[in-house]
């Protein structure tokens, strides 16, 4: 069955990159925070060329990022990645996420370390796929229910976006190394991801409800979602 799991992890995760390119830069961020996690655990385990390899993909990434933002060029020369560059970066990271895990070699980490360095990415997709099954629709139905859709509809620039969801990642992400610096038992460690997916779940299925309270008490007005969410 390792192989079954593996294909639609791979899958899974390649497709957790691609539907969280929404906005400039986030992709090229969110593969920034995975690659540089993943750079930590290598080195801490002293596999310094696959280290290297790590940095290597941060640094063709940053050049992206900022044409990407239009930086320092402007708007009219930005750069986009599409479908083919996102799923290449999806199946990079989860090359890295095995060969760390599952190698004959060496064991950079546990297998439930990658769950969180790509934790923003994967529960942003199941969270997503959930909603639209549960709503009659089919999970691969595109719509505008992305967490960085919801951060800009509650008043975030795109920028503010990236920065907000790109910390939560670099979070999530060093929660995972602080679990393999500390041994922190593999049991452990997946109880508090589930438990933490759950918290996230519940707070997007919720989050205009939630918005809308918080709104009330600074003395603004509802946003249009929240009187019909």
């Amino acid at each position: 069955m390792s192989y079954l799991v593996t294909v639609i992890a791979v899958i899974g995760a390649i497709n957790a990159f691609n539907m969280v390119d929404g906005i400039d830069g986030l992709l090229g961020g969110l593969a920034s925070v995975s690659f540089g996690a993943l750079a930590v655990l290598f080195t801490l385990s002293g596999d310094h060329s696959l280290a290297e390899n790590c940095l290597m993909y941060i640094a063709a990434l940053l050049p992206y990022i900022l044409l990407n933002l239009g930086i320092p060029l402007g708007q009219r020369f930005k750069v986009f990645m599409g479908d083919a560059g996102s799923m290449l970066i999806g199946f990079t990271v989860v090359w890295f996420l095995i060969r760390a895990s599952q190698s004959i070699h060496t064991e950079a980490i546990r297998p439930v370390a990658a769950l969180w360095i790509i934790a923003l990415p994967l529960m942003d997709m199941a969270t997503i796929m959930v909603r639209r099954v549960r709503k009659g629709h089919s999970p691969f139905r595109p719509d505008r229910n992305h967490l960085h859709h919801i951060c800009q509809r509650i008043g975030l620039s795109s920028r503010m976006t990236l920065v907000v969801i790109c910390s939560l990642a670099s979070l999530f992400a060093g929660m995972g190394i602080a679990g393999e610096i500390y041994g922190i038992h593999e049991t452990i460690m997946f109880v508090l991801f589930l438990s933490l997916f759950a918290i996230y779940f519940a707070t997007i299925s919720y989050i205009f409800r939630i918005t809308s309270k918080v709104r009330f008490w600074l003395g603004k007005a509802p946003l249009p979602e929240e009187t019909t969410a």
